[in-house]
């Protein structure tokens, strides 16, 4: 059984260009000309203030997915602090020299904040290995872009130790493998006496990371609605 806990992130709207994109970034392109929805990886190129924002082309089975002038398309990531979603237009597609699109310049962006991010209960196996190189079979009852609650049959060690966890989640209908650095917030016996709850959190993730993060605790919310 997985529930969603209600999330109070605000919403907020801003430039494109206050968002402090690197170029490389994996972003998510769905086309809302069409009847599939399907969300397809891309990966951000640049922009042109107040002209054009620009991205790699999609590609489906290896091959670059049409893309014709005047299509809007909504375009969503994550920088770390901010989810992000582009409602804009295909201007042009370009396949030299290498298949990029030119989009049009969006007025404003729409973002959710997430340092305070939405928390859903989950199911997931999970491997952790301590800093001794030991590892727990442990069950990930609660994930967060941030951070999780652990169910561990043992003690996984002190408040402030750094062990990696090792959990795979669905992404656009694929398993994702994650393993991430993190450090225990919390630890306490279950009042069952049968293993320890620890609130972990995670360090270091990456941006392509905390998207597949991001992408699995709001689908898996809306879905729990």
């Amino acid at each position: 059984m997985m529930a969603a806990k209600p999330s109070n992130d605000p919403s907020v709207s801003m430039g494109l260009d206050t968002l402090k994109l690197y170029p490389g970034a994996v972003m998510q392109m769905q086309s809302l000309t069409d009847d599939a929805h399907a969300r397809h990886e891309v990966r951000y190129i640049g922009f042109i203030k107040d002209k054009s924002l620009l991205i790699t082309l999609p590609f489906l089975e290896g091959k670059g997915l049409w893309m014709q002038e005047g299509q809007t398309v909504v375009v969503r990531g994550f920088n770390g602090i901010y989810a992000y979603a582009i409602t804009t237009q295909v201007i042009r597609a370009r396949s030299h020299p290498f298949p990029y699109i030119h989009l049009s310049w969006p007025l404003k962006v729409e973002c959710q904040i997430v340092r305070h991010s939405l928390r859903v209960g989950v199911s997931l196996p999970a491997k952790v290995t301590l800093p001794d190189a030991s590892s727990v079979a442990a069950s990930m009852v609660d994930l967060s872009v941030s951070g999780a609650m652990l169910d561990s049959p043992l003690e996984l060690g002190a408040v402030g130790t750094h062990p990696k966890v090792e959990f795979a989640v669905d992404f656009e209908g694929q398993a994702m493998d994650l393993s991430l650095p993190t450090i225990i917030h919390n630890s306490s016996e279950k009042p069952d006496g049968s293993g320890f709850h620890v609130g972990i959190k995670f360090e270091n993730v990456s941006h392509n990371d905390g998207l597949i993060l991001f992408y699995f605790t709001h689908t898996l919310d809306q879905k729990t609605r």
